[in-house]
Order: C-alpha cells, then structure tokens, then sequence
C-alpha cells in the first residue's frame, strides 16, 4: 500500500510537474522540439519532417528525403524527456528533389519518453524501504501525403505509464492537415491529437490530454517569420494561446523567442502559467542543430536540444 500511496503522489508531483486537471498522460503535453520550444510552442502550421509526427502529422509530407531526428530535455525535477523518429518518403528519391513538395506518401515513426530519478519508499515507521523508478513513453506511427494542395497526415499511438511496477496502457489517434496558401505568404495548419481510450492506474482513470489546435504561419520580410497557434484542451477545459518568432540572422543561423499564454505545464510551486522562451539554431550539411530555453521560476529552467539529420 506504502508503493501504490507513493506512486500516485509521483504521478501527480513528479512525472507530471504539471497541475492535476482533468486528464491523465499530461506528459504528451511536452514539445520534443526545441525550435517549437523557442517559439512557444507555435508550431502546428510549422510542423514540418520527423518531429512533426508530434504535432500535426500532416507535416511529415514536407520530407523531401530520409529525416532522423532526436531531442533531449534537462526537464524539471531531474526528470529527463527524450524523442526519437523518423521520416521516410516513399518514392524516388530524385523525383522528390526535383519538386517543391514531396508527392508520395511519407511514413513517420517516432517514440517519446519521460524518465524520473529513482524514488526513495518509506515505511510507515519512515525508515527506507527501497526505490523504485518510473517512467512515461509513447510510440508512434504516422502517414502523410499531399491531396491536391492540402497536406493531410493521420497518426497512431502507443502509451504506456509505469509507477512502482504498476502499468497503465492507452492508445489514440491522431489527426492534422496543412497548407500554404497560393497568393499569400501564408501557411496554415489544423490537427486533432490523443483521440483514445483513458489511462487506468488501478482503479483511477484518466481521459488522455485530448486537444485541438489551429496555427498559422507569416514571413513578415525575407528571414523573419511569425507564428500564433490557439490550442484547447478539450478535457481540462482549458485554452492556450503561443506567440512565436524566428529570425535568420545569418545564412543557415537563426534566433527565435517565443511567449505563451496559459501554458500547459503549470506547477503549483512556481505558481507559472505564462512566460517567455528562446533559443537558436544553425543549418550545416543538411542538418539542423536547435536549442531552447524555458525558465520555471524556483523550479529552474528546462534546456532542449534537438538535432535533425536529412540523407
């Protein structure tokens, strides 16, 4: 009883330093990007190669060539969150090159995984009674293509929690559309994530964060952009709004901030519900290297690194 007591009050302060609302899995909620970090997470019209599979699948149709992408998070708490993925056009691999958008269909696999440091148990006496570790992680499969002028994607995945050896399993649907418009330099983009079953811990459970989200994307002058994206969740009954902004400094470098308004990851001991991010990024050899930064006052900041690598 003294693990399965510990292991909830984990789930709730630990794995998700996030404030308990009404849905469960509430670390889907984390970018594994750190150009959309930087961006305050404006990011579902940008979506584009392995890691869009996270955020609006549609955006695995703008891989021209095999993508491999990967990201680390020094997140809160000592916790750390990684991704993994993918992107494989189906098709030549000129007949892609030799077009703006690539026309075939493009596979995206990817996996997400939050992992904490191990925690001490106690007896009811207080004396120690052991550890255990815990961890959350998602696996997932995308498909993407181009329908006329619209990117349409569809995604797939497999959740799973583990607390004290305690096992909690869900899986859900994903869904996105993008475009960019013929006469503005505009691009916008729709998706639909973690349409599934609910997550069960014993005898608890939780829907999964259920949300929807719209973005939109303008290049103001040549190398600035500008992003906004409107996100609810659906089950918490709750809003975001993310302001973003990239500007290429130099050929291949870039800087970016970002702002968000009713941020998804709120601690009660930081009291943060709204805040700035930033970051960098640098283009070489067909691969780009990111980084951001995100402060949650007493709690520290969250530093992320992604690097994605086309062949």
């Amino acid at each position: 009883m003294v693990k399965y007591l510990a292991g909830i009050m984990l789930m709730v302060c630990l794995c998700v330093p996030a404030r308990a609302l009404e849905s469960g899995a509430e670390f889907l909620k984390i970018d594994a990007s750190a150009r959309a970090v930087s961006m305050g997470s404006a990011y579902t019209a940008l979506a584009a190669g392995a890691d869009a599979i996270t955020y609006n699948p549609a955006g695995l149709a703008q891989s021209k060539s095999f993508e491999l992408g990967f990201s680390h998070t020094n997140w809160l708490m000592e916790s750390k969150h990684d991704f993994i993925g993918v992107a494989v056009p189906m098709g030549s691999k000129e007949s892609s090159e030799k077009r703006e958008e690539h026309r075939g269909i493009t596979l995206g696999f990817g996996m997400t995984r939050l992992s904490n440091s191990d925690i001490e148990v106690r007896n009811a006496d207080r004396s120690l009674g052991g550890s255990f570790k815990s961890y959350d992680q998602s696996v997932l499969l995308g498909l993407a293509g181009m329908m006329g002028k619209y990117r349409l994607g569809i995604g797939a995945k497999y959740i799973e929690s583990v607390i004290a050896g305690e096992k909690a399993r869900a899986v859900a649907a994903d869904f996105g559309f993008s475009r960019r418009m013929n006469r503005l330099p505009i691009s916008l983009g729709l998706s639909v994530q973690n349409m599934g079953t609910p997550m069960k811990y014993i005898s608890q459970k939780d829907p999964l964060p259920l949300t929807l989200a719209g973005g939109i994307a303008v290049p103001i002058v040549p190398g600035l952009n500008l992003a906004a994206d409107v996100k609810r969740f659906v089950y918490d009954k709750r809003n975001k709004v993310s302001f973003g902004m990239e500007y290429a400094v130099l050929s291949g470098f870039a800087l970016r901030s970002g702002y968000m308004l009713n941020s998804a990851v709120k601690h009660e001991a930081s009291g943060i519900k709204n805040g700035f991010s930033a970051g960098a990024g640098i283009n070489f050899w067909n691969t780009m290297l990111d980084y951001s930064v995100t402060p949650y006052g007493e709690l520290g900041d969250t530093q992320k690194i992604s690097l994605k690598k086309r062949f």
